[in-house]
């Protein structure tokens, strides 16, 4: 380890690799786990109830050091500098070393690495009763036998980070060229060294195996377009995304044994029983409903209320699956595929015929188990037609697949394809991001981390783990997840931005810090987030950020490994920005995001004729771009500024500054004049387009960005610029951001208006409060319907009573949503339309809705909601996930598979 350390180039350091295994094949007949154990002890399963923190509490006791010695202090406060500044700052291994070696007595390694797994299995059977005394007992046998060089080695193996500059798949690649596929396929490190022991041997086929955990294959995500790439023979299957815990089935017959398996290879047959006797759990459900010697299943698991014969949210399921009530909510298995059945792996056999197999082996049983439906269809149409059932039966999407296709475990591939649609005020797909520390709130926050700063895998860094920040939530989530936060997040170090962990980057004169990070990026928390868009910002090393994000709830059953990368970022940024550039003029919000159209060349006849000399371009041919400062902008320059600058002058700044300039404003974002004339006065009296003084591209320059426009640059003021103006200042010029005095006060106080409207604040949102909502006013930017069709006319006093506490509730509400910033509406085809409010989960009447809002080629849909989600979002000062809280139609996909 230590000489790959010290090796530079990946190359370099898989050659001395690659040595050291022929080396070590040659001497110990081929069996490479123990070895491999050390190397990757990441995915080594074994625990060691062991942190930077322990560590050095053992190391001081067997060294005999006090916290107010420089060497104790310095294990302890590992990541701050050592007093005399001449020892390792960060690196907690380092600082053994460095600690042990002048106390050493150890010069000659004599510990094989079969002591170290000896040594390791020792620490993992501690018991966490007397763990430390035990832990203390060993420590003291390692600075007795090991060097110190060793010694840092194995700090580092027990705390799963080597450091080294290899990767997992570039160690798999030295080992075996077939050993990373078959790790995808058994999650277990030790069957593939047993495995593929001999590396001449090539394995077409990575072997499924029962009661062995593989990684499941993934859908990409996708648009409807994207069905040409799943066709075969002009056909697709079109099945709901279900929004459940990806879970494999193992069963075999004879054993009559179950196994159950998460996507992390998380084992939960303690949840859903290993035994058809094990009575009331899901095991003695389905034992019934399979005819096969032995199966291998995949599916969704989910939680089902019988009472109300429908499938509850998503975070329900672990508590669904304790619960001893024959009469509650149980977990229901919702099968989508099979490969293993009769002790015969399936995954090269097509998807039509496994799913013509698992309809023969499997019955269903309702409410327990279930096969998921599908449909064959053939077109985009079919695509957006399905997409539209999902958005009225208020499910999460769907996803196409190619009949054709084979089963690829641990890959994410095209064959899958998932498709959401696009809910108002979202983007297309939420976010699973890594939350890798946090902020610390004020006042019902305060003393415990309140935001959270989030980051997306840089997968342009093949041979190292590597993150980059990428949003800033803090908003979305109860007190009581704010308690699960800040208990999840406890292995934490004070931010420096000039001492980053080598597996995060971040701009270091970022405005947006966080005041913690985890020690490492394995403990940090998966979640799901929403947000309106992904926006362009030089505060996040990604390039870009989410515009208002919130959080949607944790995904335990998700690793580092299967947060977004930052190709998915881009992508995902692509996708949405094509969307809305389609719908930009449905909205304010859209209104304001339009992207800019493509410049048109028009086709000229030909002519002798040629523009006036004043009016002409300057010649441009042989000027040089300085700066991309108006890089993609179009300038139509009518005229310069009498003693400030001529128009050919500034045409050429505009082109030494990355700029185009034209001599028609058809095409032109900004118009440029020093002085009205004919020209200027056509433009001005149309009342449509800005005209802008020559002064301010002259500014712009100076400060080397664009600034905002601003009544002093304005020879004339559209009265769109003059609505923006009124959200930067007063209709008096007096700025919202800078300074005023007592006197200007005195003179503009009568002139503040006494309300602000919607609009105003959007803009405010946008420009302060992009990571955090405006303190108070959690429902900017939202469009409330409250529905009262359902109410019938009361007859008896019961009903008069019912009747009148009903539209109390709603007035109660409605005056809540105005006044934390929402608006409210009685127009359901108002545009700005996000959420429509029930007074009850009112199911034939939420149907209704459902089938009259939702065509399929409507691009924002609003939610249907429940009045209990306003009542939640005002207790908890933020706005919740709305599908917790979603008027859902029961049992819209518990029919028989079609």
């Amino acid at each position: 380890m230590n000489d790959i350390n010290e090796l530079r180039g990946n190359e370099e350091k898989k050659r001395l690799l690659r040595k050291y295994l022929h080396q070590w094949r040659t001497t110990y007949q081929k069996d490479f786990y123990s070895a491999m154990r050390l190397l990757l002890p990441q995915l080594d399963k074994t625990r060691y109830f062991l942190k930077e923190s322990k560590l050095s509490r053992a190391y001081r006791e067997v060294l005999g050091l006090s916290m107010s010695s420089e060497d104790g202090h310095h294990l302890e406060k590992w990541k701050l500098p050592s007093k005399s500044n001449t020892k390792s700052t960060g690196d907690f291994a380092m600082i053994v070393y460095e600690t042990v070696f002048p106390r050493s007595t150890v010069t000659t390694p004599t510990k094989t690495v079969e002591d170290v797994n000896q040594l390791l299995d020792e620490l993992g059977r501690i018991e966490n009763t007397s763990t430390h005394a035990n832990q203390v007992a060993i420590f003291r046998r390692v600075v007795d036998a090991y060097t110190p060089m060793e010694q840092r080695w194995l700090v580092r193996i027990i705390l799963r980070d080597l450091k080294i500059g290899l990767s997992d798949n570039s160690i798999f690649d030295v080992y075996h060229p077939d050993a990373r596929d078959m790790y995808s396929v058994s999650s277990n490190l030790k069957f593939v060294c047993d495995s593929l022991m001999d590396e001449s041997k090539r394995i077409r086929d990575m072997p499924i195996k029962l009661f062995q955990s593989f990684k499941p294959q993934l859908g990409t995500r996708g648009m409807a377009s994207m069905m040409e790439s799943v066709k075969h023979n002009g056909v697709f299957y079109i099945e709901e995304k279900i929004d459940g815990e990806r879970i494999q089935m193992h069963y075999d017959q004879s054993q009559q044994l179950f196994k159950w398996y998460s996507r992390k290879a998380k084992d939960y047959t303690y949840l859903y029983g290993d035994r058809p006797s094990e009575t009331p759990k899901l095991a003695s459900f389905v034992a019934n409903c399979l005819d096969a010697r032995n199966l291998i299943l995949d599916g969704e698991m989910v939680a089902y209320d019988p009472n109300l014969d429908m499938v509850l949210p998503f975070g329900t399921l672990k508590s669904s699956a304790r619960n001893q009530d024959a009469t509650g909510p149980r977990p229901c298995f919702m099968v989508f595929d099979i490969v293993f059945c009769n002790d015969t792996p399936l995954p090269d056999y097509p998807l039509r015929e496994r799913l013509q197999l698992l309809k023969k082996v499997v019955k269903e049983n309702h409410g327990y188990l279930h096969l998921l439906p599908r449909e064959e269809k053939s077109t985009e149409a079919d695509v957006l037609q399905a997409l539209g059932d999902m958005v009225q039966k208020r499910m999460e999407g769907i996803v196409l697949k190619d009949p054709s296709s084979r089963y690829e475990p641990g890959q994410r591939n095209k064959s899958w394809v998932k498709i959401k649609p696009e809910y108002y005020g979202t983007l297309g797909e939420n976010c699973d991001l890594l939350v890798v520390g946090g902020k610390y709130g004020t006042g019902r926050r305060s003393n415990q981390l309140a935001q959270f700063i989030c980051a997306v895998r840089d997968n342009r860094v093949r041979d190292s783990v590597k993150f980059t920040s990428f949003s800033m939530i803090g908003t979305g989530y109860t007190m009581d997840q704010i308690k699960e936060f800040n208990t999840l997040l406890r292995d934490i170090q004070t931010y420096n931005p000039q001492r980053l962990p080598d597996w995060f980057d971040h701009p270091e004169k970022s405005t947006e810090r966080p005041d913690v990070l985890v020690n490492d990026f394995r403990d940090g928390i998966v979640i799901e987030v929403k947000a309106a868009q992904i926006v362009f910002s030089q505060m996040w090393s990604a390039g870009c950020t989410l515009r208002f994000p919130r959080f949607i709830k944790f995904r335990h059953d998700k690793t580092w490994e299967d947060v977004m990368t930052f190709t998915d970022v881009y992508k995902t940024r692509k996708d949405s920005d094509s969307k809305r550039s389609e719908i930009a003029s449905k909205t304010d919000w859209l209104e304001s995001n339009k992207k800019r159209p493509r410049l048109q060349v028009a086709k000229r006849a030909s002519s002798s004729h040629s523009i006036i000399s004043t009016q002409q371009g300057a010649d441009t041919e042989n000027i040089l771009t300085k700066t991309h400062l108006f890089a993609l902008l179009v300038f139509y320059v009518i005229n310069g500024e009498d003693g400030v600058v001529e128009k050919s002058a500034l045409e050429m700044l505009i082109k030494e500054q990355g700029g185009e300039f034209v001599q028609s404003d058809v095409t032109a974002k900004y118009v440029i004049a020093g002085k009205q004339n004919i020209r200027a006065n056509s433009i001005i009296n149309k009342g449509k387009r800005d005209v802008i003084k020559p002064q301010w591209v002259l500014d712009c320059v100076e400060a080397k960005e664009i600034l905002p426009l601003m009544p002093k640059y304005m020879l004339y003021t559209s009265s769109q610029t003059k609505g923006e103006f009124l959200t930067k200042m007063d209709k008096y010029n007096d700025s919202y951001t800078q300074d005023a005095t007592q006197d200007s006060l005195e003179d503009i106080w009568a002139g503040i208006p006494s309300a602000c409207n919607q609009k105003t604040l959007r803009s405010v949102q946008r420009k302060y409060f992009d990571s955090i909502p405006i303190p108070g006013m959690f429902f900017l930017g939202m469009t409330l319907y409250f529905d009262t069709e359902w109410a019938t006319a009361p007859t008896t006093p019961a009903e008069r009573v019912a009747y009148t506490n009903d539209l109390d509730t709603i007035r109660r509400l409605k005056t809540s949503v105005i006044f934390y910033g929402g608006s409210l509406t009685s127009d359901l085809d108002d545009p700005r339309l996000s959420h429509i409010v029930l007074i009850d989960n009112q199911f034939e009447r939420a149907k209704t809705l459902m089938a009259s809002l939702c065509p399929q080629a409507q691009p924002h849909v609003p939610y249907i909601v429940s009045s209990l989600w306003v009542k939640r979002c005002v207790d908890n000062h933020t706005v919740v996930d709305e599908l917790e809280f979603d008027a859902r139609v029961p049992t819209k996909y518990l029919a028989a598979t079609t």
